[in-house]
């Protein structure tokens, strides 16, 4: 009877979706949160880092005056040295007549100040024939990439003095996309001729190498490994501390009902409780192992994307001033 309820139960962990989000998947993740997150459980967990919080207010401006913004450009240039963003922005709230460099040292003041969906629509609307056509786009690239559109149509063209950022844009989307092929085109410009852009590109190469090279784990190898030696599947998910706590329960339930059933029976209360207890937590850690693989190529790629992003605008600091 006891197998037959233990192959049930196997049964339905097959039938469980990914997410684990139904009431059995939430029962068998307990065993498992449980073993990941004593001690030993907790020396292979990764932090991810966070992406920045941004500001979706918009900023609200003046009506369009006379008084052109160029008579002031000297002194926002001087706040700009000194890192007084908010000085910047609060004196862009002002009235001003309208123009490309208005809208562009707005653009700009909003996406240092992190107002990034207001930024982005400022930036793009300078007209190409504009002297600031070029920074303005590269910055709305950015921009737009921090919110999730990762459109290379965004990117100016290939061309000029801006050529290897143009590229440098062009593969960090194409790294965001996952599109493997847009990636080798755009990695193949790469010049190494701003030492500004060398080290993005020597890390977006080894996040594709990874991304595209290596050969993706799977989750039903990492629950079949458990299944033979438990924590084997979190150990080969790459969570060897969650492995090592998972092995050390199981074995140590195991050891507990078999010694419970040398001295007192199978069908000693004792016995049922503590096999009870052992089948529970092994086929949580079953179930903990298939879906750790997922979680951890999904905190992976998080972190990837987030290094990515963080130094697909960290050239726009020096490159425009």
């Amino acid at each position: 009877m006891t197998r037959r309820c233990h192959l049930l139960t196997l049964a339905l962990l097959a039938c469980l979706p990914l997410s684990g989000q139904t009431v059995i998947g939430k029962v068998l993740r307990f065993p498992d949160s449980i073993m990941s997150g004593n001690r030993i459980g907790r020396i292979s967990q990764h932090r991810v880092a966070a992406m920045p919080e941004w500001d979706f207010r918009e900023a609200v401006f003046a009506p369009d005056g006379t008084r052109p913004v160029s008579a002031d450009l000297d002194f926002l240039q001087h706040l700009r040295d000194n890192n007084l963003n908010a000085d910047i922005h609060t004196l862009l709230l002002g009235s001003y007549a309208p123009s490309d460099t208005l809208d562009w040292l707005r653009g700009r003041s909003l996406f240092d100040q992190r107002k990034i969906a207001q930024a982005a629509d400022l930036l793009s609307a300078i007209p190409e024939d504009s002297p600031f056509s070029a920074p303005a786009r590269f910055h709305a690239v950015v921009a737009r990439a921090y919110l999730g559109d990762y459109d290379p149509a965004l990117i100016p063209a290939a061309a000029g003095p801006y050529r290897e950022l143009s590229a440098y844009q062009g593969g960090a989307l194409a790294l965001l996309r996952q599109d493997e092929a847009a990636w080798k085109a755009a990695s193949s410009r790469f010049g190494r001729e701003d030492y500004l852009l060398g080290e993005g590109e020597r890390i977006m190469e080894e996040i594709a190498r990874t991304r595209f090279g290596a050969r993706q784990k799977k989750a039903w190898f990492a629950g079949l490994a458990s299944a033979v030696i438990p924590g084997s599947g979190k150990m080969y998910a790459g969570r060897f501390g969650e492995g090592v706590s998972a092995l050390l329960t199981v074995g140590t339930l195991g050891a507990i009902t078999a010694e419970q059933w040398k001295r007192h029976g199978g069908n000693d209360w004792r016995t049922l409780l503590a096999g009870s207890l052992c089948a529970f937590f092994y086929i949580g850690n079953i179930y903990g192992s298939y879906l750790s693989v997922s979680i951890e190529n999904d905190e992976r790629l998080t972190a990837e994307n987030t290094l990515i992003l963080y130094h697909l605008h960290i050239p726009l600091r020096s490159l425009f001033r």
